[in-house]
């Protein structure tokens, strides 16, 4: 009786094992098919909880700290100065189309204290050293959140940098003559959503500000074009489109940027005061950028 037990109990665990082995190899041909080329179980791919689509409000920061330039190799590619070989250049939003005459003139005589062709501070002529504004498209590059808001009429997007506002019309089409707009730090802007996108037209940017930290460059006839997209409830993408005729030979479009929903409550779930006043500004550049860039 014994050994009947011993000899059933040996059947039953020998079944098991191969009933195992089986399961555990079709999960292996499943993860395959998920592209896991050892066969693998693949993890488990966790839906996004969620979200409307439709829906920017919120907090957002960019993902992965500060911006980087590259794309494929094109980093590898630019000389010392960020300048690549097809007359394009390197920004802090990726690899640009080729740079015309003026285009070339204008990034040579931006002189940023960061970035390929940093000089000294002291040197420099950005003028945000002064606490002027640092425009649209470098707000949206610096590693500081932003909040978007939407009304019935309106997006407005509050930046912590500085601790300004802009406005995204969603009630009107941009108009065709946009003089009246010319000379905007944050531009003129009209929005509307095509399909699940969020698609930004903005005009009139003054001149005088920069693409990037770097000192690239771009005109009053620039015609930015923003795309942001909800990538599911925790991030957003945004793509630049620049069609900036004087500056660059044809349009090009910019590196994919991703920033992260901030919940209330966490370490930047809140927007801060961030203000440069001309006096500490002034304060700062007198006793300690200025002595430092002469030595």
């Amino acid at each position: 009786m014994r050994n009947r037990l011993i000899g059933s109990m040996v059947v039953l665990f020998l079944a098991t094992m191969v009933l195992s082995v089986r399961v555990f190899a079709q999960a292996g041909q499943r993860g395959g098919e998920r592209g896991n080329s050892r066969g693998n179980a693949a993890t488990p791919v966790q839906p996004s909880p969620p979200h409307d689509p439709h829906d920017l409000n919120g907090l957002w920061l960019a993902q992965g700290g500060g911006a980087r330039g590259g794309r494929g190799n094109a980093a590898s590619e630019a000389d010392s100065k960020g300048f690549l070989k097809d007359g394009g250049i390197m920004t802090q939003w990726g690899r640009s189309s080729p740079l015309t005459p003026a285009g070339l003139e204008a990034v040579n005589s931006n002189l940023s204290g960061k970035g390929p062709r940093a000089v000294p501070p002291v040197y420099a002529n950005d003028l945000l050293g002064d606490a002027n504004p640092p425009g649209l498209i470098r707000a949206l590059i610096y590693n500081r959140p932003f909040q978007l808001i939407q009304t019935p009429d309106k997006v407005v997007q509050l930046f912590e940098w500085t601790r300004v506002w802009r406005e995204i019309w969603t009630d009107r089409e941009m108009p065709k003559n946009t003089d009246a707009y010319w000379g905007r730090w944050y531009g003129f802007s009209v929005g509307k959503w095509e399909g699940d996108t969020f698609v930004v037209d903005t005009a009139g940017l003054d001149a005088r500000g920069w693409l990037d930290e770097w000192g690239d460059a771009f005109s009053d006839q620039l015609r930015l074009t923003e795309r942001w997209k909800r990538l599911d409830r925790d991030h957003l993408e945004l793509v630049l489109n620049i069609n900036d005729p004087v500056t660059y030979t044809k349009p090009w479009a910019t590196n994919p940027r991703t920033f992260r929903l901030q919940p209330k409550g966490s370490a930047n779930g809140e927007i801060l005061e961030v203000i440069f006043a001309p006096v500490d500004e002034r304060n700062f550049n007198e006793k300690i950028r200025d002595p430092a860039g002469k030595k």
